[in-house]
This record gives structure tokens, sequence and C-alpha cells, in this order.
């Protein structure tokens, strides 16, 4: 679970940046940071992760290009399922040796994010804003 502790604790972490989320509509890129993240493994308790810097990283998600971006991987995550509805976006991909899953609130822009590998899991809780795709 090490080896994908910081590309997930990363992709969890920067999933948010609080304000303006409204518009989120499934198509426009999104700016999120993460506030809350988990570790899981079978047969334990849950723990909470903490942040490997003071600064949170910023990862965007870009709906319309079928991709993330996250400052702890040089190539994008891909998109392989989304699907929108009145209330929340959702998104899924694989990569590597784990799988991913976030549904973001339309209308308050929360997000919760899992990702998967062959021992455990991380939950991560955060916000998201619209941003400008920059």
């Amino acid at each position: 679970m090490k080896n994908t502790r910081c590309l997930m604790l990363g992709f969890g972490l920067v999933l948010s940046a609080a304000a303006g989320a409204a518009g989120i509509d499934g198509t426009s890129p999104l700016s999120c940071t993460g506030l809350e993240g988990y570790s899981c493994e079978p047969g334990k308790a849950c723990n909470k992760v903490k942040p490997e810097s003071n600064t949170p990283p910023v990862v965007t998600i870009d709906p319309a290009n079928k991709s993330v971006k996250t400052p702890y991987r040089r190539d994008p995550l891909p998109i392989a399922n989304s699907a929108v509805n009145n209330e929340q976006v959702k998104l899924q991909g694989t990569s590597d040796k784990f799988a991913w899953s976030t549904v973001i609130n339309r209308n308050t822009g929360k997000i919760t994010i899992t990702i998967a590998d062959r021992i455990g899991a991380y939950v991560v809780f955060g916000q998201c804003k619209v941003s400008d795709g920059t």
C-alpha cells in the first residue's frame, strides 16, 4: 500500500479548493483539494492520513478531456467512465495497479474519492470548485 500511498494521498489531498461550487455541470474543469484522507486495510481500522506538506497540492479534473492531473504523476490519470445527474457528477478510472472512483456534489462541490489497490483503499473527502482549466 505504501508504493501507491504518495500517489493516492496526492490525488486525494489535492481534490478540492473550496469556494464557488455552483456551476458544476460535469463538463467544466474543476480544481479540487482534499480535506481529510483515510487509509484502510482489511482487518484493520481505517487510519487518518497526515499530509506530507502544509501546502495542499492541487488536482485538476477535466471531464471534457477525460483526465485528472496531479502533481504526483507525470501523465494524467484517464477518466474511463462518467455520469451526471441532477445531484452529482460520478467519475471512475484505473491506472497501473489501482482503481479510483469519485462523486462530486453539484450543488456544494463536496467530493468523496475512493482509491483501491490489491492491499486496501484510501478514502478522501474534499471540496471542488470550477476552475479556468489552467
